[in-house]
């Protein structure tokens, strides 16, 4: 018996902290939907994309350099490399080079280009940021509604079980013919009442734990217990200490979607010079080397009489101080000549070239006119956008207020409202134990109070969530510690 108690216990020993749920909080959650959310890792590959967009134009002040090789065969016509005639041969041939560029001036485009990739960068930096603060607010608005349901579902279990309690002590009643079989009617229906309010909170808890579980991104069926602060929502700023000016001047400065819209605003302008640029000359600087081959290529220099052979041809007549003889004509034949090695036709046919290239535009089109009418309609566009922006953050704020001061007064009303009914269904309850009232009006009563217990958990996590939105504005972090 020792042996199975001690076994006993090292079993749980083992299984116990192995399947114990880990507690969340709403930071972890946050941090948790942050990793693995889509369209946060899709704003971050865009920061990656412009500082990549950044070394490109800083690269685009440099020089270039670049070779080239070629080779192959030539069937047919072509030209003597040795003495530029054309000839019918087949020919062998291989070429190379070594070209650098330089661009000295080009009206500003790179060094406007650049400026306008270090504008976009940050601008991609502070959506990326605003990213992080919409699914952030989304995760805390997710995480108050499962704390809700939670604590929805614990008033209405205890609900069911105060009306269990009652339908007992009814029974006792009606056995002891104190009250008649009907009244237990109202009290077995108010319990039913209860019963179904149970199902329906635990469904808006089944609902709002799938909701935040897939804003995490994480599987449904992941057992998670979320910590529940101790929470004191009048303990909160007053939200009519707050005016909406003063909050949409500081949101101004915290929120990054202001940001965002005033640097791309920015770059719209850039965009314009760059577009002027198009109207300025462009100055390069160039230079380069090359040298080919060509088994063609002979060496006259060092011809081979091994294999070559004199013939003697007709006789030309001459007239030498008035005699009259002729010359023997012989014609060489078979003589060859060795075409060029490698090495000397590289260093033969070597050539260098340095110069500098002056492109002026005249006309093309009004290509360069349309590209400056166009950048200065997007540079309009970016300006009504940046007020469209703070058009709508200024009603958003404002709202937000007006929502935190009705939220705070229906959560200061609920709870009057659930003293004043509590005390009424103790009252009621003290003279249905007396026989001074009937089953119908303590139900009632009981029912008041459920609704008024309700109102309260709904107003406190609506009170809750509107403050999380001003904390938003005010560029707070989105804790409930």
């Amino acid at each position: 018996m020792r042996g199975l108690i001690l076994g006993l216990c090292s079993f749980f020993v083992l299984v116990l902290p192995s399947t114990a749920q880990e507690v969340w909080n709403l930071e972890r959650c946050v941090r948790t939907a942050l990793e693995n959310n889509l369209g946060v890792q899709s704003a971050d590959l865009n920061v990656e994309s412009s500082l990549l967009e950044i070394k490109r134009y800083q690269f685009a002040r440099l020089p270039n350099l670049n070779a080239s090789l070629a080779g192959g065969y030539q069937f047919g016509r072509t030209i003597d490399p040795t003495t530029n005639d054309f000839i019918e041969a087949n020919t062998q041939f291989s070429n190379g080079q070594l070209n650098a560029g330089w661009l000295v001036f080009n009206g500003f485009r790179v060094t406007n280009s650049l400026k306008q990739a270090r504008i976009n960068a940050q601008a991609s930096k502070a959506t990326a940021e605003d990213t992080r603060n919409s699914i952030s607010l989304l995760v805390a608005t997710a995480y108050l509604n499962v704390l809700f349901a939670e604590e929805q579902l614990q008033t209405s279990q205890r609900q069911v079980a105060l009306s269990n309690e009652q339908l007992t002590q009814s029974d006792q009643l009606v056995r002891a013919g104190i009250r008649p079989e009907t009244e237990r009617l109202a009290l077995a229906s108010q319990l039913a009442q209860s019963e179904y309010q149970v199902v329906l909170s635990q469904n808006g808890l089944d609902q709002a734990l799938l909701n935040l579980k897939q804003l995490m991104l994480i599987e449904p069926g992941t057992a998670i217990v979320f910590d529940r602060p101790e929470i004191d929502p009048l303990a909160l700023p007053d939200p009519s200490a707050f005016t909406a000016e003063s909050v949409y001047q500081t949101a101004l400065q915290t929120q990054p979607v202001i940001r965002a819209a005033e640097l791309r605003q920015l770059s719209a302008e850039k965009g314009t010079a760059i577009a002027q640029s198009g109207f300025y000359p462009t100055i390069t600087l160039f230079g380069g080397l090359s040298s080919a081959y060509s088994n063609n290529f002979l060496d006259y220099a060092q011809p081979d009489y091994t294999n070559a052979t004199a013939e003697l041809g007709p006789d030309i007549p001459v007239v030498i101080n008035g005699t009259v003889g002729t010359i023997a004509q012989y014609s060489l034949s078979g003589v060859t000549f060795p075409t060029v090695s490698f090495a000397d036709q590289l260093d033969r046919n070597f050539g260098k070239n340095l110069g500098i290239s002056l492109s002026i535009p005249i006309y093309n089109n009004h290509t360069n006119l349309l590209a400056v009418q166009q950048s200065r309609i997007a540079e309009k566009q970016a300006q009504i956008n940046t007020q469209q922006v703070r058009q709508q953050l200024k009603t958003d704020v404002e709202q937000a207020i007006q929502s935190a001061r009705a939220a705070r007064l229906q959560y200061q009303s609920a709870r009057e409202a659930f003293g004043s009914s509590q005390a009424a269904y103790q009252a009621l309850a003290k003279r249905y134990e007396l026989g001074a009232a009937n089953a119908v009006e303590f139900a009632q009563a009981k029912a008041n109070l459920d609704n008024a217990e309700s109102q309260v958990i709904i107003g406190k996590y609506e009170y809750l969530f509107r403050m999380k939105v001003l904390d938003f504005y005010l560029g707070r972090s989105l804790t409930l510690n």
